[in-house]
Parts: structure tokens; C-alpha cells; sequence
């Protein structure tokens, strides 16, 4: 076990698995007996199988703690290993219980479920005829364009429109089946380390003129059919990760970054979340800055907070630049459709003062 002391002065505890003390399972969690303060009675150590973030819910520890083997980026910039960017100075190395031996807990990745591996290789067959389906389908550009975006550029960037006559014509009727639920969507491809998917949002029985709310209406009352739905794999949307910037703009939604493209950012430059977490161990090593650009409401500010300390621990440079609270909307896309230019002055702002520095 070695404790960190990052640059904010907060106190890391990187740890191996096989420090961790009768670990139980629990979801996407795992629960153990803090070895830091030598807990025996409950399980307080609190940590999760994907990241390896975890901390201990005894109020006299209170430690934070990073499981080695579950995020190996992020261990050895802390432990200041060779060829890790951004690292600490170990502050201590000690064992302060004996280690226990037990069964290794990997860190899994997600799990696909044969049907999700069709879908998706589905998916695959057809993106190409969808993505020319994108540049002629009248309801599919006129809905872009009412959200203030191009269609050649959302065709540049991979979005696709996979066109419910085409569902017809496939030989297979599993395929049929698998494709019927992303008919009639604008599909958007994901990536992650584990693998690229695709996040679809649908134009079933949506009009011109017709705005999102009315649209997210009909939809949930009439006809059942989700707005966005995911493969599995699914990711952000967002540059092959190894092409991505040194500095970056996160944003909400695939429609923020088309809007932030729409006005000059590059590509690399600007990553769409689509409700997968932000993960600091996807990005690759040039990345030195994040800008928090996250939607304007309660929800957004909370996680702008969060992941903000989460990714100052991690050594990145972080800056926050959420949407003003005023009228014109709560997100990048809402703003941008109705007042243009003006609507992403703040985060031009920071984004300049950050390529000035």
C-alpha cells in the first residue's frame, strides 16, 4: 500500500487486491473491512469494480482509496511510475495489516449479451447505407437543422439515419427484429476502450416544427418508443481516443458537441458524454486539460462538482464553463439553435485563456 498526496493536498490510498480484507461482491461494487484503520466489524471500504475508486464510510478514516490492478493508468501516474505523465510524489509505503490471501477480483468489463453482439454486428452491416441515408432523408436533415446543425457536418462526424423502409428488405427476420428497434433513429457511434456502439435517438412521428418536449410527449404516450437508446458496447461520442487533444471540452449530449463543432472547434477537441460516465483512465496521455462544459441545470451542476475534484486528483488541469443561467436554454444545442454565436462566448472565453497560457 502507498499513500499519495496529490497537488490539492487530499491523501490517496493506492492499494492491491490482495490487501483487501473479506471482499464481498455487491453489484458493480465491491464491499471489504478497511485495512487502513483496522476495521473487523463491518465492511466500510466501498469500491468500485470498474474504476477502482472506492473510499471508507468510517467517519474516523474516511480514506480514499484506488485499487491498483482495476485502474492501472491512473496507479501508476499517482505512484509516479516510469513513462506515467502528471505524477505525485509518494508521500509514505507501508503495511500497516498483514495482507490476506484471497482470489483476485477483476475488473470486469461490461457484459454483452449474445443478442447485443447481434445487434450491434447488425448495426455494423448496415451503417454504411445509413449513412447515406443521412444526406438524403428529408425528416432527418430538416430535424437537424432545426437544432441549428448541417448535415454534411453531422455526416462528417459518423452520424448515420438508418431509414425504416430499409428494414424490409433484410434477408433475416433475427435482423429484422434486431434493426426494427433503431428504425427511423439518427445514430451516433460510440467509442471506449472495449469496444464502439452506437447511441440512436428517434424521429418516429416527429414534425417540423415540433419541439422536444411535445416530441419526448407523443412518443412516451402514444407509441412507448424511447427517445435514445444504446448498444452495448457504448462509449462517448467523441475523436478515436488516441486523436484526442491536449486540452478538451466534455460536454452532455451528442447535439452540444455538433454545436461546439458547428461553431469551430475541432473535432479532438470536444467529447460528448452520452450518459456514459467520465472516466478518467479512457483518456490517453496528451490530455493535460478538461473543461467541464456540462448542461446548466441542478443536475449538471452537481456532477460538474463531482468530477471536477474527481479529475483535479487525477493530476488533470480542470475548468468549469456551464451554460448562464438566463433564458436562452440549459444546454450548448438549446442556446446555439436560438441565439447562434453568441450562445458558446463563455466557454470561448475559457477555452482561449486556456491556449494562451
Amino acid at each position: 500500500m502507498a499513500t499519495i498526496m496529490t497537488r490539492k493536498g487530499k491523501s490517496v490510498e493506492v492499494v492491491s487486491e490482495s490487501e483487501l480484507r473479506g471482499p464481498v461482491v455487491q453489484g458493480e461494487y465491491v464491499r471489504a473491512f478497511c485495512h487502513i484503520h483496522g476495521s473487523d466489524h463491518q465492511r466500510s471500504l466501498s469500491i468500485h469494480r470498474r474504476n477502482g475508486w472506492g473510499h471508507c464510510f468510517n467517519a474516523a478514516c474516511n480514506a480514499v482509496v484506488l485499487v491498483r490492478e482495476w485502474n492501472v493508468p491512473v496507479a501508476a501516474r499517482l505512484l509516479g511510475e516510469p513513462g506515467a505523465a502528471g505524477t505525485w510524489p509518494v508521500v509514505t509505503r507501508e503495511a500497516r495489516l498483514p495482507i490476506a490471501i484471497q482470489p483476485v477480483l477483476l475488473h470486469l468489463p461490461p457484459v454483452v449479451q449474445p443478442w447485443q453482439r447481434e445487434e450491434l454486428g447488425t448495426l455494423q452491416a448496415l451503417y454504411d447505407k445509413a449513412q447515406s441515408s443521412l444526406l438524403v432523408s428529408r425528416r432527418a436533415r430538416a430535424y437537424l437543422e432545426e437544432r441549428g446543425i448541417a448535415g454534411e457536418l453531422a455526416w462528417q462526424c459518423g452520424v448515420a439515419y438508418l431509414a425504416p423502409e430499409v428494414v424490409p428488405g433484410m434477408q433475416r427476420r433475427e435482423e429484422r427484429t434486431l434493426a426494427r428497434r433503431w428504425a427511423a433513429r439518427l445514430l451516433f457511434p460510440l467509442i471506449s476502450p472495449t469496444g464502439n456502439g452506437y447511441i440512436g435517438r428517434s424521429l418516429w412521428h416527429w414534425q417540423p416544427g415540433m419541439n422536444e418536449n411535445a416530441h419526448k410527449r407523443l412518443l412516451d404516450e402514444t407509441h412507448g418508443v424511447k427517445r435514445w437508446i444504446k448498444s452495448n458496447p457504448a462509449g462517448w461520442f467523441a475523436s478515436p481516443l488516441e486523436q484526442l487533444a491536449h486540452s478538451i471540452v466534455v460536454v452532455e449530449g451528442t447535439f452540444d458537441r455538433l454545436t461546439l463543432m458547428s461553431a469551430g472547434f475541432a473535432a479532438n477537441e470536444v467529447v460528448a458524454l452520452t450518459g456514459t460516465a467520465m472516466q478518467a483512465e479512457w483518456l490517453p496521455g496528451q490530455v493535460r486539460t478538461v473543461v467541464l462544459a456540462l448542461d446548466g441545470d441542478e443536475g449538471g451542476d452537481a456532477a460538474s462538482g463531482r468530477l471536477a475534484e474527481q479529475l483535479a486528483a487525477e493530476g488533470f488541469a480542470v475548468k468549469q464553463c456551464r451554460p448562464p443561467q438566463d433564458k436562452w436554454g440549459k444546454d450548448w444545442n438549446e442556446r446555439w439553435h436560438r441565439i447562434g454565436y453568441e450562445s458558446i462566448w463563455p466557454l470561448r472565453a475559457v477555452c482561449s485563456t486556456l491556449r494562451s497560457a
